[in-house]
């Protein structure tokens, strides 16, 4: 109490006798609060009739804000306002309230949340339409808080850290940038609140009949840590863009990244599609490095063999943002020379296939699934899957014994010399969870075990042998190992970021990469978080995601 009140007349507010503040969170079953208290432990104090009223807005980079439907709940251990339903822990919280006027001054509230627990989502651009609030970011070992009012970067702002457990809290003061820093120390793994006040001295008018002179504005930006999630970040720097559908491979200690989609979900124009291929050194030595480009696709399959890569397949988009769709899958197939630095064309595919994925077992490429897109038309399914020896490719492609599905936007693999290929979406418009596997030395397909989770977790899935192990993780945010028997999936660990339409491959020194792709938490991302495969993890499956995919073109 005394520690909010030096720090409200530090900035020539009015005295708040009470020093009650909103704040927002979210349980532990994902359902969003605000609670009415002197700090993030005080969930008791009876609601104020203008708090009651408050409305809670989330929003995320790939969807409009959205306002969510809460109710008054009052329990043992709090007293607030609660969602109704479940929310996933993507972009922000936010709340604005007009507590009313006191002592000569209109208070004014803003309230916000990070819920997600990896710094690495938090997001990076401004809220619409919030006069005083804050953008949080972990660089190094310092948390950076940037203060902004009405837009611009609030010089000299007090800021204050706190969490919920009341430990002491830590001061700090904005530089003129509006940018305070808190050593990461100085954070719980949990939820923690920064503290802001600002009064607005040449702020006079009338509300509810009464007069005031100043404005009191005061912000708590609530957001929730995990030492571990935040760990598994930063493995590798992440990805120049925000990226999805794209193609991933390594090669000879490089990483190799091309195309992909960008922008929002479901937006597709040319001026979404990515033609930059880059890579970067696995050690992590360096930064990302451009190479030559090619044209701007998505949906496509990239694999390395014999210190090449290879590009297969694609969708391209012939219109521009805002014009009707015009979609256009690709037979195009290439190969990149790191050492003459130069791209190929080889033998097209024997028909255009975008949303399909591909593996190399031995010297032979096989690639399976996808569909072919061609202008506003709703797709004709790949039913068969094709193979090219890339110890000779000018003897072109051959057909593969015909799967018994039809899957895009599926998962490619191999194990123990057989082609793997996971769930992915069927013909049907549904989502699948089975696992069927090709014996090229039968030259036969057969069934193994079902994928776990929900089926729509399988969509975009990803997946990568390791040392002889097959792993494969998506959308539910868990990365499972099939068993040594083959016959079962076993959970080995989870991701800091649930995403999918993103790849893994090898890390440097051991594990799996996870990287880039669309998050249902935060859209489009661009982190890289390192999967060690050393702690067998227990995550609980998300009961609360939401289907949400089925109309990618991904």
């Amino acid at each position: 109490m005394n520690r909010l009140l030096a720090l409200v007349a530090l900035l020539a507010a009015p005295t708040l006798s009470l020093a009650h503040f909103p704040w927002l969170s979210i349980s532990d079953e994902a359902y969003p609060r605000m609670h009415f208290g002197e700090g993030l432990a005080d969930t008791e104090y009876h609601l104020p009739e203008s708090i009651g009223a408050a409305e809670l807005w989330q929003s995320a980079i790939d969807a409009p804000a959205k306002k969510l439907a809460v109710e008054t709940v009052e329990e043992d251990g709090f007293i607030g306002l609660e969602g109704e339903d479940p929310i996933e822990p993507r972009g922000r919280v936010t709340s604005q309230v007009v507590y009313g006027v006191y002592h000569g001054s209109k208070l004014n509230y803003y309230a916000q949340l990070f819920p997600a627990e990896n710094p690495a989502t938090w997001p990076q651009e401004p809220a619409e339409d919030v006069a005083l609030q804050a953008l949080l970011k972990v660089e190094g070992d310092k948390l950076v808080v940037t203060v902004l009012l009405n837009g611009e970067p609030l010089a000299g702002a007090k800021a204050t850290l706190s969490n919920e457990e009341g430990e002491k809290s830590v001061n700090a003061t904005a530089s003129e940038e509006g940018v305070a820093e808190f050593a990461m120390d100085a954070v719980h793994d949990g939820l923690n609140g920064v503290m802001v006040m600002y009064n607005d001295k040449e702020a006079k008018g009338d509300l509810d009949g009464q007069a005031f002179t100043s404005a009191t504005n005061i912000l708590t930006a609530t957001f929730n840590y995990s030492k571990e999630a935040a760990a598994k970040v930063g493995a590798l720097e992440s990805l120049p863009e925000a990226v999805s559908s794209f193609g991933a491979a390594v090669a000879d200690g490089w990483l190799y990244v091309y195309g992909g989609h960008t922008g929002q979900a479901h937006d597709h124009s040319r001026d979404n599609l990515s033609n930059h291929f880059r890579r970067i050194r696995l050690d992590g030595e360096g930064g990302w490095e451009e190479l030559a480009s090619g044209p701007g696709l998505q949906g496509l399959a990239v694999v390395a063999h014999g210190g090449k890569v290879y590009r297969i397949g694609g969708l391209d988009a012939r219109n521009a943002a805002g014009e009707d769709e015009d979609m256009h899958s690709v037979d195009s197939f290439a190969s990149y020379d790191p050492k003459s630095k130069d791209w190929t064309e080889l033998a097209p595919l024997p028909q255009p296939r975008s949303s399909h994925n591909a593996v190399v077992v031995g010297d032979t490429l096989y690639v399976v699934g996808g569909w072919k897109l061609s202008g506003d038309s709703s797709g004709e399914w790949q039913a068969g899957a094709v193979a090219i020896d890339l110890a000779d490719p000018s003897a072109g492609w051959r057909e593969v014994p015909e799967p018994p599905f039809k899957r895009r936007a599926l998962a490619v693999s191999q194990i123990d010399g057989k082609v793997v290929a996971l769930c992915g979406m069927t013909d049907e418009q549904g989502m699948s969870k089975q696992v069927f596997l090709f014996d090229p030395a039968k030259s036969e397909w057969s069934e193994g075990p079902e994928f776990p989770g929900r089926a729509f977790h399988g969509f975009g899935l990803a997946a990568w042998n390791l040392d002889g192990e097959l792993y494969a993780g998506g959308m539910a945010g868990v990365l499972y190992r099939l068993s040594e028997d083959r016959q079962s999936w076993e959970k080995v660990d989870k991701f800091a970021t649930k995403r999918f339409f993103h790849q893994l491959v090898p890390a440097h020194d051991g594990g799996l990469l996870a990287i880039g792709g669309a998050s249902p938490e935060v859209g489009h991302t661009a982190t890289i978080e390192l999967l060690d495969l050393e702690m067998p993890a227990e995550p609980d499956e998300d009961e609360n995601d939401t289907e949400k995919t089925a109309s990618f073109h991904h």
